[in-house]
């Protein structure tokens, strides 16, 4: 086709949806492309992207590295230098970043939790100039692609969306998550039969994308009936390089180049809507020439638009995980893993900040670093997951390649205020993990032990080196009004000083919400698509 209506770069979970619903509108010619390959059809129960009972880490990932913490790259490269810094040593240097890379994005290898931000993280959306993202407008949104079977029909929920919502009744979860729940009662944490209702404090079951144990991605739930259309097409194992920009009209976007087996190409289309994740995004406009004029000048890129917001406070959601190993007869493997979620104060101030669950079911070999450790074939983990953070990171290319790998600075605990909350919350944790429900389950634990705990420098310390990032990338890209210097695109995902260019990720996000990103992400994509339509 000599020139596409929409290019949609980017196949997860934003790209499928707005690919759809663009498609199925009528919208003109749709070409989404994917770096990653496509989902089998049909799709057997035990492909590892059906099975929701474990993330996927391996096969259908981007082999991302990335510095947990910060460095002086990005300020060496602007003065001049080569960028290149000190070889990574330590593994919070070259931490496996592992992002989703197929049709279906992060939502066909996470952990299937459709949870939603809450009206405080949507408060801070419109404070930082973006009225229309209030919570009492996104709502509409979020019922939209929501068969929530649990709430049917009621003002919070939908019941016809694409996207199935169910949750594990109390006198189903696992005797652990039982234990859990009861702990939580025992300490003041009442119950939240839903955690979507908007409400903040409280414990109840987690709902989840998934019918039956397998994971139902945004793929699935919204492409899968769109790929009949005769205007929709989908390209796996393309990806594109840089947006192409119209050589007269110099900020008019024109198409992308492409690369496939190492072959560069291009795709000319009359709109071009960006949807790489918080990861992916930031380094195409960067090479494309929309970033910040230093960087791009000392990468020998010509600028077309100056927006120093690009790739800059890059988020994430910092955890602590304390493993245990459970006593015989406790977890089975293949059984769910994530049932029951508490949001709580850590005791730190009054504020909700941080998010408690157990790991329930999880075989050692499939964890990050924790293969052949202690010879543990099943662990149970005490999530401890903070909820707001403060710590910001950053993304950046550091060679105008169009194949070199991006550097992910995610600046976690970078702000001491994360440190010290998370520091109160696994405090707390260990409190669950030591009542006798718990603990009585429980044979030992890694680690960690009631000394260190009672230790302030030494939990500091712990916590410092232990925390992980959640795999929930945003903010790297933010919305906001052109008086924002660090805004890079206005309410409706337009690049600011382009045109014909949008992005449609959580890379938008102005504050990360309080809850892992996927559902907030397909919300946002549900309502960028309908202005797009519009």
């Amino acid at each position: 086709m000599a020139e596409w209506d929409h290019v949609i770069v980017g196949g997860g979970s934003a790209g499928a949806l707005v690919a759809a619903r663009l498609a199925a509108h009528g919208s003109g010619t749709v070409l989404l492309l994917e770096a990653g390959p496509d989902q089998p059809s049909p799709r057997d129960r035990a492909h590892p992207l059906a099975d929701a009972g474990r993330l996927v880490l391996a096969g259908f990932n981007w082999d991302y590295r990335a510095n947990l913490r910060t460095s002086g790259r990005l300020e060496d490269l602007v003065k001049g230098g080569d960028g290149a810094g000190a070889p990574a040593r330590a593994l919070w240097e070259r931490f496996p970043y592992q992002l989703g890379k197929v049709i279906g994005g992060g939502s066909a290898v996470n952990g299937a939790i459709a949870l939603r931000g809450l009206p405080r993280d949507f408060a801070a959306w419109a404070a930082r100039g973006n009225p229309d993202w209030s919570w009492e407008r996104v709502l509409p949104f979020y019922r939209a692609i929501e068969n929530d079977v649990d709430f049917p029909g009621g003002p919070p929920h939908g019941d016809s969306g694409p996207l199935p919502i169910r949750r594990t009744p109390r006198e189903r979860v696992h005797p652990l998550d039982a234990a859990f729940w009861e702990e939580c009662n025992r300490q003041g944490v009442t119950d939240l039969l839903d955690l979507n209702s908007g409400q903040e404090a409280g414990v109840g079951p987690i709902p989840g994308n998934t019918v039956d144990g397998e994971r139902i991605d945004a793929a699935t739930a919204f492409l899968s009936e769109a790929r009949g259309l005769p205007h929709l097409h989908v390209r796996p194992g393309v990806r594109a390089t840089r947006v192409l920009f119209d050589p007269k009209d110099r900020n008019r976007a024109v198409g992308v180049e492409t690369e496939r087996d190492g072959r560069l190409g291009t795709v000319r289309a009359r709109n071009v809507v960006l949807a790489a994740g918080a990861v992916g995004t930031p380094v195409v406009l960067q090479r494309s020439g929309v970033g910040d004029a230093a960087l791009l000048g000392a990468l020998g890129i010509t600028p077309v638009a100056d927006l120093p917001g690009v790739g800059r406070d890059l988020v994430d959601h910092p955890s602590v995980v304390i493993w245990s190993r459970p006593a015989d007869g406790v977890c089975t493997p293949g059984l769910p893993w994530r049932q029951v979620a508490a949001r709580m104060s850590s005791g730190y101030d009054d504020e909700v900040d941080v998010q408690l669950g157990l790991l329930n079911n999880v075989e050692s070999h499939t964890i990050p670093g924790f293969v052949d450790r202690l010879g543990w074939p099943l662990v149970v983990g005490m999530s401890v997951m903070l909820m707001r953070p403060r710590s910001r990171g950053r993304v950046f290319l550091d060679s105008a390649d169009p194949l070199a790998a991006p550097v992910i600075e995610l600046g976690l605990g970078t702000d001491s205020e994360d440190v010290e909350r998370l520091c109160h919350g696994v405090r707390r944790a260990w409190g669950f993990l030591r009542s006798p429900g718990l603990s009585g389950r429980l044979t030992r634990t890694q680690f960690w032990s009631d000394r260190m705990i009672a230790n302030d420098g030494v939990l500091r310390s712990g916590v410092r080196h232990i925390m992980n990032p959640g795999w929930h990338a945003a903010g790297s890209c933010r919305m906001g009004p052109d008086t924002d210097p660090y805004a890079v695109a206005d309410q409706e995902g337009r690049v600011h000083g382009t045109e014909n260019l949008r992005i449609a990720d959580a890379s938008l996000f102005p504050v990360i919400p309080s809850a892992p990103t996927n559902l907030t992400t397909l919300m946002l994509a549900e309502k960028l698509a309908r202005s797009m339509k519009e």
